[in-house]
């Protein structure tokens, strides 16, 4: 007697193919209610229903068994693919001739001028270094100023203002 196709029982997921590239969500198996009646615990009822839980939980193992199949024929063949191309770029390099074997590359004149041009950013970089401030520095010079506060002082000219009216104010007096 053929058996039927229980493939797509009740519980059991369709996947679409967005979904194929995601993980399967976990589900718990259905438990059934503790049947409260005469019958005893081994009865037909309560077995059926575990057969079922435990079925639906097959399923599920085995969609996932099918992604994971899936996934690593993706993977393989991703792993082909790049081994390919390593080899490939292997080949490359070694086919390469070196540059001073065959005398390519740059010539005396513009490595001499790269170096020049090198050195004289080297000395721009030590120049920079030695003019800049450090954080220490910078702290003492913050507390100086905030110790100091030299908004508080006049400027030259606001003092030969101050002299110059005092000057006058004596001199008008006498």
């Amino acid at each position: 007697m053929p058996r039927p196709d229980r493939s797509m029982q009740q519980g059991a997921q369709q996947v679409t193919p967005q979904q194929m590239n995601q993980a399967p969500p976990v589900q718990s198996a259905p438990r059934p209610m503790p049947q409260q009646s005469t019958q005893t615990p081994m009865s037909s009822g309560g077995v059926r229903e575990d057969i079922r839980a435990l079925n639906s939980s097959i399923l599920l193992i085995t969609q996932k068994i099918k992604y994971l199949v899936r996934n690593e024929k993706i993977l393989g063949r991703n792993l082909v693919v790049l081994n390919k191309k390593i080899r490939t770029l292997e080949e490359k390099i070694i086919a390469m001739p070196s540059v001073s074997a065959t005398g390519g590359g740059a010539s005396g004149p513009e490595v001499d001028l790269l170096k020049q041009k090198v050195s004289m950013l080297e000395a721009q970089v030590e120049d920079l270094i030695t003019r800049a401030a450090l954080k220490e520095e910078l702290k003492e010079l913050k507390y100086i100023i905030n110790s100091i506060n030299p908004l508080e002082f006049a400027t030259l000219t606001q003092v030969r203002e101050l002299i110059d009216k005092r000057m006058e104010e004596k001199l008008g007096k006498k």
